[in-house]
């Protein structure tokens, strides 16, 4: 599995997760059961979106200069998809109320890029991830804390990826995976106990079972960039906002 398969993957999974909530949220074109399966589907798009900006940081950190440009353009990105996001779920064109995946990503790399300042005090890391984590939370970004988190762990993960067997690899996703979807259902429920925890846990059981689904398949990266071509590295960066752009109008022309 190599990176560029991954990019793939990611942007195709995410439009089936939109065009879900296009057809039944918003136009009540589709079932139920189908609107479950096709966001499940979408399930995959942020750990993968997650585990290939902590590999992109990976190799850019020696990098000042591509460092900077990626991050402005992340913020760039983010800016912009803002407007779209809101119109596309809100029907407003901004809500404070909660800020689109692109400002997640971008609390990552941030985080990911102090922390990294900071090698030889790990203390001093640890307190940038959770506070880069807390701020996912406090600008209801989505995915929020644990979706932050989840980038720093990917980040750990990646350390001596080529070097790592299958198996290894496997295990290691699985944990990360496991633990992220847990503290996201945990942040979810209002840090209720272990009762509460467990039924919405069995309420989202189809999306857990999407995110283990995914493990062998983030476990098959290996660190291999695949084909490398500008314009098409041009549309993964571009697609979010270009496919809620395109979503937003087909949803004005159905009306």
């Amino acid at each position: 599995m190599t990176s560029f398969a991954l990019k793939l993957l990611a942007v195709l999974t995410m439009l089936v997760d939109h065009l879900g909530i296009l057809l039944h949220d918003d136009k009540h074109l589709i079932a139920y059961k189908t609107y479950v399966i096709l966001r499940s589907v979408g399930r995959f798009a942020f750990p993968i979106y997650a585990l290939l900006l902590a590999e992109g940081f990976r190799h850019l950190r020696k990098k000042p200069e591509r460092l900077k440009a990626h991050a402005l353009l992340l913020a760039a990105l983010a800016v912009i998809s803002e407007f779209l996001f809101d119109f596309f779920d809100h029907k407003i064109l901004l809500d404070v109320q909660s800020q689109s995946v692109m400002f997640t990503l971008l609390l990552g790399f941030a985080g990911l890029w102090l922390a990294d300042q900071w090698q030889q005090k790990p203390w001093v890391q640890v307190g940038i991830y959770l506070l880069f984590g807390a701020a996912g939370q406090l600008i209801a970004s989505n995915y929020g804390t644990a979706g932050v988190l989840l980038i720093f762990a990917f980040s750990f993960y990646l350390r001596g990826l080529e070097d790592k067997p299958y198996w290894k690899r496997f295990l290691g996703v699985l944990a990360v995976i496991i633990c992220y979807y847990l503290f996201y259902l945990w942040v979810h429920s209002s840090f209720s106990g272990p009762a509460t925890l467990w039924r919405y846990l069995k309420a989202n059981i189809y999306y857990a079972e999407a995110h283990l689904l995914l493990v062998p398949i983030l476990a098959a990266y290996s660190g291999k960039l695949g084909p490398r071509n500008r314009i098409l590295h041009r549309c993964y960066q571009w697609f979010y906002p270009a496919h809620l752009a395109l979503l937003c109008l087909i949803s004005a022309l159905m009306g």
